[in-house]
């Protein structure tokens, strides 16, 4: 049921990386540290021509933020951009290919925030990592080279879930406003009961067992609100425009497609893409596979428009 190109991606992963959990500390730490995972493998960060990276640091509730922003020649707006891992892996080199593509076909200045990650920072550190940022580069718009109420925040799986987590905070704690929020296969509900979730067992990179390992860490045994799980919020209106994208073989895909939805019946402008024979992470893992790189472009595609 895989595309074809995807299919091959995954048969040449190593075994334990189509069943990986959340539940060993030393491989955790170990997956919080790109660049000593690419020196170890011989591989050196992508570059891109057109874009010029330079690393910063933002002002977080409880100290300095690591971050990465990203430049292209002639931006018009500014994403906040969060990376994924369940909340409990990665750093802001993680997702460096996306960022780059991003900034250079989406014509925006990307930063990139490092967060804080459970299990020593459980539930709400992140999202107040998150709220704190996109509030310090709203402030900071012109001096990154950006323009004024052209803001929007993003991520994938986990960081998307905070991305939209971060909407919800800001549309009820007093902004800025948001031009979009981009959610790439997001990571929304902690209730974990969905169709997707449930047939879970056999699809690559990602299952239900890994997932209830994250939500078990960023919870840390309280309960979720909707700024913890998005899917829990009761009043979607006025939120920013959403552009969603979920994979089929996904056990995130129903709860993204059910978010995508419920914005739309709010009110919210929102695209919605569904795309069959992929799964969780194959735009990343599976680069070089054509519907990797039309699902970029899409992702870029919603920038251009939000500016």
């Amino acid at each position: 049921m895989l595309d074809p190109e995807l299919a091959k991606v995954v048969d040449a992963l190593p075994a334990e990386a189509l069943r990986a959990r959340f539940d060993d500390p030393a491989v955790m730490a170990a997956m919080r540290d790109t660049r000593a995972l690419l020196a170890h493998a011989g591989a050196r960060l992508p570059v891109r021509d057109g874009v010029t990276t330079e690393n910063i640091e933002v002002p977080g509730p409880a100290g300095m933020l690591p971050a990465r922003v990203y430049r292209p020649a002639e931006p018009a707006g500014v994403l906040v951009f969060f990376h994924g891992g369940g909340y409990v892996i990665g750093d802001v080199y993680s997702e460096e290919q996306r960022c780059l593509h991003l900034a250079d076909a989406g014509h925006g200045i990307v930063v990139s925030v490092g967060y804080a990650l459970a299990p020593e920072h459980p539930y709400p550190a992140a999202l107040d990592d998150a709220v704190a940022a996109t509030r310090w580069v709203a402030e900071h718009v012109i001096d990154l080279g950006g323009a004024p109420g052209r803001l929007a925040v993003g991520g994938s799986s986990a960081g998307a879930g905070l991305a939209a987590a971060t909407a919800l905070a800001l549309r009820d704690r007093g902004g800025p406003a948001l031009a979009l929020q981009l959610l790439v296969y997001p990571m929304l509900d902690d209730r974990m009961d969905s169709p997707s979730m449930l047939a879970s067992d056999d699809m690559p990179l990602l299952t239900r067992h890994a997932l209830a390992d994250a939500w078990g860490h960023y919870l840390a045994g309280r309960d979720a609100d909707c700024y913890a799980a998005p899917a829990r919020a009761a009043d979607l209106r006025g939120l920013p425009s959403a552009f969603v994208l979920v994979a089929e073989q996904d056990p995130l895909r129903d709860e993204g497609l059910e978010y995508a939805g419920r914005l739309t019946r709010a009110g919210v402008p929102t695209e919605l893409h569904l795309v069959p024979g992929a799964f969780h992470g194959f735009d990343i893992v599976g680069l070089r596979a054509e519907v990797s790189r039309l699902a970029l472009d899409l992702q870029a595609g919603a920038l251009r428009r939000a500016w």
